[in-house]
């Protein structure tokens, strides 16, 4: 009686062991389904895999045969493994693609500054005192607004930077607040302005964004897409120069992809402006949109979504997937800038970088003989290892790390609807990409900008020969099937 009592536990047990396995592949595939990337045919290759493992096990755990149970028990413990294993990695997956949206803020970051010698070391010593602000800049106004509602100060409004810097060293005014983007572009041309001021503190200033994506199906239809690195570790809604301006133009039934680079000091007319032309990288100062708009109107074209990402993004991508490997054509030294400089020696050849390394590999421009237009040629040397990394078989082992790492450290306005079916069209078919890349060229001048119109700033003319090849390209890649 005890042994049959004893018989019946243990095929219950075994029974449960099996039901187990079978709760968690249903679980798997039902992630499976909720991804949507994979195509149906796979979806049911993995249905009739699922199915049979689990009719084999509880086959095996259901006999009376010892061997036969051991060998089920040993499977199940190692199919439970496996399924526990896919089913965090999927909901890692799933997390990260639908975070993988559209973030509707921007942030600016107000700087209140003084004169460096003056006795004001906090708010509360500027009390009654003037600040003052440029007036066309809502966030300032706004800015102002957050400081008025813990002191009571003076104001005045400034029309344009230089006459707020002025009134700040001549001081008219005890204190000032710019954005922490325009304060880095003032201080690289006034070492007066540099050398004498100081930052009490950060006001930070959101503003609620619209999607401004120009929804196509990218399955069928040719897009393109701005990939904008600014130059900021801040968070990344902050708006800041855009170092990478870089337009990817795909056709998805010729599987053709075109990378087209426009160097950071393009001279261009910056969107909805008059007057002054200015720097391309300035444009990022009023956001992603208005770099786009601003690229749209010198290439004639249309862009559907964009990317963005910052410093911290690239560094921690690349050290996330254990570095890059890139060709470089000569060698030379380049100044990885933070709170300390950092010279990185590069040789002509293979260097395999860090997250560091690469990130000064893309900004360094001063030591290079082309310039700007050689920066923009590493970008896309990046760019390019970076795809092949992630491509390649290696990246399973570092799948959670860059996912990780690109948690919060970028942001585009690409749906999750659009990914996902694009995911699914790459694994049901498999194409072979062609990539192609172009940058557009000029030629090196001193010229005054929008940004900072009483100095004159390093820029580059844009070659229109240039930019109407480049437009044809695009076309060329567009229209071809």
């Amino acid at each position: 009686m005890k042994k049959k009592k004893l018989k019946l536990k243990k095929s219950v047990l075994f029974k449960a062991l099996a039901f187990i396995v079978i709760i968690l592949s249903s679980i798997l595939f039902i992630q499976f389904l909720r991804l949507k990337i994979l195509p149906f045919f796979y979806l049911l290759l993995v249905f009739v895999i699922l199915g049979v493992i689990d009719f084999v096990l509880y086959f095996l755990l259901s006999k009376k045969n010892a061997n036969c149970r051991m060998i089920g028990t040993l499977l199940c413990i190692v199919f439970l493994c496996l399924f526990s294993i896919g089913i965090k990695y999927q909901n890692v997956t799933l997390n990260f693609l639908r975070n993988f949206s559209f973030l509707n803020i921007e942030t600016e970051n107000y700087l209140l500054i003084v004169k460096k010698n003056s006795s004001f070391y906090s708010q509360d010593d500027l009390t009654g005192k003037t600040i003052s602000y440029i007036e066309n800049r809502s966030g300032a106004k706004e800015a102002f607004t957050k400081l008025q509602e813990k002191k009571d100060y003076r104001e005045k409004a400034s029309t344009d930077i230089a006459s707020l810097v002025t009134d700040l060293l001549d001081e008219n005014v005890s204190a000032i607040l710019l954005e922490k983007s325009e304060e880095e572009i003032y201080s690289e041309v006034s070492s007066e302005f540099k050398e004498n001021h100081r930052v009490l503190e950060t006001i930070t200033v959101d503003h609620i964004k619209e999607d401004f994506s120009k929804g196509v199906e990218i399955t069928k239809e040719p897009f393109s897409v701005y990939i904008t690195g600014v130059d900021t570790y801040d968070k990344i809604s902050s708006v800041a120069r855009s170092d990478v301006n870089m337009v990817i133009t795909v056709n998805p039934t010729t599987h053709r992809v075109l990378l087209t680079s426009i160097p950071r000091d393009y001279y261009v007319q910056i969107y909805n402006t008059t007057g002054l032309k200015d720097k391309l990288t300035h444009a990022g100062l009023q956001g992603v949109e208005t770099s786009i708009k601003t690229i749209e109107e010198l290439l004639d074209m249309d862009i559907h979504y964009y990317i963005k990402f910052n410093f911290t993004s690239l560094i921690q991508i690349v050290d996330a997937i254990g570095g890059i490997d890139v060709d470089s054509p000569f060698a030379f030294t380049a100044d990885y800038e933070e709170e300390e400089h950092i010279y990185y020696e590069f040789q002509k050849g293979l260097n395999h970088l860090n997250g560091k390394q690469a990130l000064a590999y893309v900004r360094e421009r001063y030591s290079l003989r082309e310039g700007d237009v050689a920066r923009t040629k590493h970008q896309q040397q990046v760019v390019s290892a970076v795809v092949n990394k992630l491509t390649s078989s290696t990246i399973l082992t570092k799948y959670g790390e860059l996912l990780g790492s690109m948690e919060g450290n970028f942001t585009t306005n690409i749906d999750f609807e659009s990914i996902t079916a694009f995911i699914e069209m790459q694994l049901a078919n498999m194409p072979s990409w062609t990539i192609e890349t172009q940058v557009l060229s000029g030629s090196d001048a001193s010229m005054k900008t929008a940004s900072i119109p009483n100095y004159y700033s390093s820029v580059m003319l844009p070659d229109e020969e240039s930019v109407k090849t480049s437009h044809q390209k695009i076309e060329e890649i567009i229209n071809s099937n």
